[in-house]
């Protein structure tokens, strides 16, 4: 029977069992080197020894101390690298094979269920392996849980004894999480499609265009989001304070001598769709795509300007994530908001993001949308459907806003310790792209370290300037044809942006990754405040000290690092539930943060530290 619950211990080794030989020979072979003086790393628990790929004469060793089971871990397409018939050579040595391939990216339930089936029909001693033996270790962590019933925390520590490497743990975690999975499944590219056609068939959603018809311009749109939103919130089985919302959010511009030409109401729909945890309610995250649309023109409010791309894909998304968000148990709030404006200067958003810091909202996120519906590349080769673009802010827009003396301050002492990248805009990049990498969505975040693209702007920009952390997702390759053009066809070239541009299946995948990411932002602690590196004395290890995120639920705090020169966090060391940590590394050499975790592993972003003395 399998040992679970035992003390793991490393270099076990197995004992010679039955009527196998116990000289080091298998018949028909030369004398073995005996599998005790074989393979240094390997571990063992109960039964199960773990290692990385066994060599031909360590199976042949491993056999002839009485070994009965091999479990190759390792991928189809590692196997191809493997120089013999591993297979082949158990099964001839008089033992049972079994392949589980796993890697971070097919890792489910399957390969526990199966480890549990394997020991299950066999008996005596089983080596376990992948290339190095940390996924099979992982394997059997899941296992522990699921068919031994071991606490979550237990098993990830003993299975880090065993040698799973420290992502192991939050692999495990990802598979316990119900939600994701359940989100992502939700999304459907049919839907997309629908919307997208609608929004299109508007025939112009210009900001100046026709407010009262039921079949055409800015207004017939608005009320048909507003519509749309309802109807997909229907059934959320939510009461009171936590039930979702849809409302018209009116502001009135004035004209502005520039795209404003008369007095216009400005008139953005949100859907807004409360956290079911009274603590985390006030934590606002954002997803944003603007409504209107514009042809060449910027003030022509009559031309058909069909707008799917820019930016009737980003809106679609946002009415399919009501869809699917509003019936889960999210515990901070999210705010689905269509602009309006966006084409004459970002009014939509610049007066809601002026409101809202007004009323002293606690936004934490915004997530803004904007042309994400055509993958296809303009020239040869290029493909776009696998990536999409995450523009972030480094250097904080507010810096602009300081007087001189302030700026000047401001711009020593982040050139003094390096931080020009390291806004809170830029943690919520790297914090999608590390949600994005956990699931290995079939579209990746592309980073780009910029706030925008060059010769134009968005609705994140308001949200920015007024010190709220925002980014832009944007596909890779922008058609030009399809953006602020008249619909015609010139030398045979379509222009216009038209709804057969936009492709609902990687709509769909970009969907995803933001409901991914509201998932894991709502649900985390808040990222810790005051978080500091302490520059007292001259040392050679790091100690940051920082303050409790508020949350009841939080569990823990990670230290996480990475290389000055690099732009992603590299590597976390989990501290407790304390509010300071040392690291044995030197501050002067990496960029340190921290970030909170709750019992069920969702992190926080990383709050970035200040120099302190204390």
């Amino acid at each position: 029977m399998l040992c679970v619950g035992c003390t793991t211990t490393t270099n076990r080794e197995i004992e010679p069992m039955g009527d196998t030989p116990t000289n080091g020979e298998v018949q028909g072979t030369e004398p073995l080197t005996p599998w005790t003086e074989l393979r240094a790393e390997k571990t063992s628990a109960g039964r199960i020894t773990f290692s990385g790929q066994p060599t031909e004469e360590e199976i042949r060793a491993f056999a002839a101390a009485g070994g009965k089971v091999v479990i190759n871990n390792r991928t189809e397409s590692e196997l191809k690298r493997i120089p013999f018939d591993e297979q082949a050579l158990v099964e001839a040595l008089g033992m049972s094979y079994a392949h589980t391939p796993m890697s971070s990216a097919i890792f489910d339930d399957t390969q526990s269920a199966s480890l549990a089936q394997t020991l299950n029909s066999t008996t005596g001693p089983v080596l376990m392996h992948c290339g190095s033996g940390s996924r099979s270790a992982t394997v059997y962590g899941m296992y522990l849980i699921k068919d031994q019933g071991m606490n979550k925390n237990d098993a990830i520590e003993t299975a880090q004894q065993l040698g799973m490497w420290q992502r192991g743990g939050r692999i495990i975690e990802r598979e316990l999480m119900d939600m994701p999975d359940r989100v992502m499944d939700a999304v459907d590219p049919a839907q997309l499609r629908m919307y997208v056609d609608t929004l299109a068939a508007f025939g112009t959603r210009h900001t100046l265009s026709d407010t009262e018809s039921d079949t055409r311009g800015i207004g017939a749109a608005r009320r048909w989001v507003k519509a749309q939103f309802e109807r997909n919130i229907e059934g959320h089985g939510k009461t009171g304070d936590a039930a979702p919302r849809v409302y018209f959010d009116s502001h009135t511009v004035e004209p502005d001598g520039r795209r404003i030409p008369r007095t216009v109401e400005v008139v953005n729909v949100i859907c807004e769709i409360p956290g079911a945890n009274p603590e985390s309610r006030d934590r606002l995250y954002y997803v944003l795509g603007h409504l209107d649309s514009r042809a060449s023109g910027a003030l022509d409010a009559e031309s058909d300007a069909p707008g799917a791309n820019d930016d009737a894909s980003g809106v679609a998304l946002m009415i399919e994530l009501a869809r699917v968000l509003a019936r889960e148990p999210l515990e901070a709030t999210v705010v689905l908001m269509a602009t309006s404006g966006e084409e004459q200067g970002l009014f939509g958003a610049r007066m809601h993001a002026q409101d809202a810091l007004d009323a002293g909202k606690n936004i934490v996120a915004v997530l803004n949308n904007d042309t994400v519906g055509d993958p296809t590349g303009v020239l040869d080769g290029q493909d776009g459907s696998k990536e999409i673009r995450v523009f972030s802010e480094g250097l904080p827009a507010t810096m602009i806003t300081l007087d001189d003396s302030e700026i000047s301050n401001a711009v020593r002492w982040k050139r003094l310790y390096g931080t020009e990248s390291d806004s809170t805009s830029r943690q919520l990049a790297r914090y999608i792209a590390d949600v994005a990498d956990l699931h290995k969505t079939t579209v990746q975040p592309r980073l780009i370290h910029r706030p925008d693209r060059f010769l134009r702007g968005g609705d994140h920009t308001p949200f920015n300037e007024l010190g709220f952390a925002a980014i832009r997702f944007c596909e890779t390759y922008e058609n030009y044809d399809h953006q602020h053009q008249d619909v015609r066809v010139e030398n045979g070239v379509q222009y216009g942006d038209l709804p057969e541009y936009v492709d609902e299946h990687y709509l769909a995948d970009v969907t995803r990754l933001n409901a991914l990411t509201l998932v894991h932002l709502t649900n985390a602690p808040s990222a810790p405040e005051n978080t500091r590196v302490i520059v007292a004395e001259l040392t050679n290890d790091t100690t940051l000290r920082w303050d409790a995120s508020p949350e009841a639920d939080v569990a823990g705090y990670e230290i996480v690092w990475r290389e000055t020169s690099a732009p992603q966090w590299e590597e976390a060391q989990d501290v407790g539930n304390v509010t300071e940590g040392t690291i044995p590394l030197s501050k002067d050499n990496y960029f340190f943060g921290v970030r909170a975790y709750d019992a069920d592993g969702y992190r926080s972003p990383v709050s970035y530290p200040r120099a302190a003395r204390e």
